[in-house]
């Protein structure tokens, strides 16, 4: 007695579906893995790193000059209000610039505009997230896209988890 196979769909054959499972999954997973790097890119890293290295005697002169001047500043926050005890040997402006930058995230960092409220101390409010760790640079320029034309530069770093004060000085060498 003869009996007559039947063909089944392709769809329906288990040796194509043990071939083309893990090609699929391959390719979903990538998708997933590209679509991850795209949106969570780390931006630390500077695209100008040639232009940045002709721009490092700028900030070195800003560092010398604060030096001069014997500026030193300690920074601490109190809830959402910033105050700067800050010393040097001139007439201090009546409003700087301090910056809080993220160590990872550029969309997370700050300017915070420190007026003075007597001969050595400034205040300002800062209204964001204080945890983790932060780059501190206070200018007397007070605008952010010109920090490279300041007279002088304090810089510091804060870790909110660690404490709530920061000393300023200027950069070493």
């Amino acid at each position: 007695m003869v009996t007559k196979q039947t063909t089944k769909p392709w769809y329906r054959e288990p040796w194509l579906w043990l071939v083309m499972a893990p090609l699929v999954l391959v390719v979903l997973v990538t998708l997933v893995m590209v679509s991850i790097a795209v949106r969570y890119a780390d931006d630390t890293v500077s695209d100008t790193y040639y232009k940045d290295g002709l721009m490092y005697h700028y900030t070195a002169e800003q560092d010398e000059k604060a030096r001069q001047l014997g500026l030193a500043g300690l920074l601490q926050f109190e809830g959402q209000a910033v105050t700067l005890e800050l010393n040097g040997d001139f007439d201090l402006p009546p409003q700087l610039l301090l910056t809080l930058s993220h160590p990872v995230e550029a969309n997370l960092d700050r300017n915070i505009l420190l007026s003075r409220v007597s001969a050595s101390r400034y205040s300002g409010s800062f209204d964001g997230d204080m945890r983790h760790r932060w780059y501190l640079r206070l200018m007397p320029e007070l605008d952010p896209d010109r920090h490279l034309q300041a007279a002088w530069r304090l810089t510091g770093e804060i870790n909110f988890d660690l404490g709530r004060a920061a000393p300023l000085n200027p950069a070493s060498q």
